[in-house]
C-alpha cells in the first residue's frame, strides 16, 4: 500500500485499519441480529394472534347455533363454566322426515331425506320429534336412501312427517399442552382437536337477556368472549381478543 506521498503504510496504520473495519462489521452484524430477532417476534406475534382471531370466529360461529334443531324445553347447554362450554346442535343443518307412520318399538324407519343426508352416520345421535313429544336415539348404521336405523326401538309411535334430526354434542375448553401454554380444544360426539395453541387463558361469561350475569343454565341468551394469546417467541407481546355470541336458539 502506497501514501499519495509515496511511501508504504506503517504496521500500525494496517493494524488500526483493520481494528476499524472489524469494529464496523461487528457492529452491522449486531444490527442485522437485532433486526432479524425483531422480524422473528413481530412474525410470531402476528401469527399468535392470527391464530387466535380465527379460533374466536370459529368458536362463536358454533356457539349461534347452539339449540339449533332441538325444540323449546330441551336442554341446550350442557356445561357452562369459565373455560369450558358443552352444548348441543345440529351443526349440519341435517334433517329428514318419516314418510310413513311409525309403531312404538320400531327401529327402522322409512324417511326422507331434507337437507345433508350424508350426515346420517353410524354412531350419530338423532332426535325424532313429533307435534307433542321428543326422543333422542342412536343409529347403529349409516343412513340409506330412504332409512335409518335406531339403536333402540321408539318409545312411542310418531306420525308421518315428523322431523329427525342429527344432535351433536360440542365442547370447547382450555387444555395444557406439553410444554408451555394452553390450546383451545374441540371436542365434537367424543372426538378432540386442538383449534388454537399458545394460548393463556380463555375466559367465557354467560349473560341473561338484560346483559346480567345469568344465574341459571335456561337464563344464557348471550356468551362474551375472550382469547388471550402469548407468542411463543415473544411472551410479554400478549394479545386479548373479544367477541360476543347472541344464542339464536337459546
Amino acid at each position: 500500500m502506497k501514501r499519495l506521498d509515496g511511501r508504504g503504510a506503517s504496521l500500525i496504520e494496517l493494524m488500526v485499519s483493520t481494528l476499524v473495519f472489524s469494529m464496523v462489521a461487528a457492529s452491522g452484524m449486531k444490527f442485522l441480529v437485532l433486526q432479524n430477532q425483531w422480524a422473528v417476534r413481530q412474525e410470531d406475534t402476528a401469527e399468535a394472534q392470527q391464530s387466535a382471531r380465527a379460533a374466536l370466529d370459529f368458536m362463536g360461529r358454533e356457539l349461534a347455533l347452539l339449540g339449533f334443531g332441538l325444540p323449546e324445553g330441551e336442554a341446550k347447554i350442557l356445561k357452562a363454566g369459565g373455560q369450558e362450554v358443552e352444548f348441543l346442535a345440529n351443526l349440519d343443518a341435517a334433517v329428514a322426515r318419516l314418510k310413513y307412520d311409525a309403531a312404538a318399538g320400531q327401529t327402522r324407519l322409512t324417511i326422507e331425506y331434507v337437507n345433508n343426508a350424508d350426515k346420517f352416520d353410524k354412531g350419530k345421535t338423532v332426535l325424532v320429534c313429533g307435534a307433542d313429544r321428543c326422543e333422542r336415539h342412536s343409529l347403529v348404521k349409516d343412513g340409506a336412501s330412504a332409512m335409518v336405523e335406531l339403536k333402540e326401538g321408539l318409545g312411542a309411535a310418531f306420525p308421518a312427517w315428523s322431523v329427525i334430526q342429527v344432535i351433536k354434542q360440542v365442547r370447547y375448553a382450555l387444555e395444557p399442552m406439553d410444554s408451555g401454554p394452553f390450546k383451545l380444544t374441540r371436542t365434537v360426539d367424543g372426538g378432540a382437536n386442538p383449534v388454537a395453541e399458545g394460548l393463556l387463558d380463555l375466559n367465557l361469561v354467560y349473560l341473561d337477556r338484560e346483559g346480567q350475569v345469568a344465574t341459571t343454565l335456561t337464563d344464557i341468551r348471550r356468551i362474551r368472549i375472550q382469547l388471550t394469546a402469548r407468542p411463543a417467541r415473544a411472551p410479554n407481546k400478549i394479545r386479548i381478543l373479544e367477541s360476543e355470541v347472541y344464542l339464536r336458539n337459546g
